[in-house]
């Protein structure tokens, strides 16, 4: 089963442009630009450890300081657009929340291993994953960590 969950972790998260550019990840753009100018800058990200994927090593974390926020916001960004369906079980359910009081739902897993990317899915859509490249991952599961600890 951990096996499973490591390989859903290694093919996910969220594509979203950080810089414009033509290639091929304009996929995702549509992504980038709902969350950019959806509702402005976040003022708390929270994530609540999902029941149905019960780890004894989650904790739910909130994040309402600004160098927090913009570790988790450019791991949004630097996402890519994953090919297929998915199959996968969230480790978190992260809720974005607005200074106007909008919230934005996603699924978040990262696994504890340092080798695997993150996987990131819009609530909205969860045919839809998107994979966080393994630095920003790994700078996910430092400041989950730091929360935590």
């Amino acid at each position: 089963m951990r096996h499973i969950g490591m390989l859903l972790l290694f093919f996910s998260v969220i594509f979203i442009a950080a810089c414009g550019g033509n290639n091929s990840s304009d996929v995702g753009s549509k992504e980038a630009e709902e969350l950019e100018q959806s509702e402005g800058i976040p003022t708390l990200i929270t994530l609540s450890c999902n029941q149905a994927h019960f780890s004894k090593t989650c904790r739910d974390v909130e994040f309402d300081r600004a160098d927090e926020i913009q570790i988790v916001t450019e791991a949004i960004f630097s996402a890519e657009r994953m090919k297929g369906d998915l199959n996968y079980a969230a480790e978190y359910n992260m809720n974005i929340t607005y200074a106007d009081g909008a919230v934005t739902r996603y699924d978040l897993s990262l696994g504890a291993d340092p080798k695997t990317q993150g996987l990131l899915v819009n609530q909205k859509d969860t045919t839809t994953g998107y994979t966080i490249p393994l630095e920003n991952a790994n700078q996910l599961r430092q400041v989950i960590q730091r929360r935590t600890d």
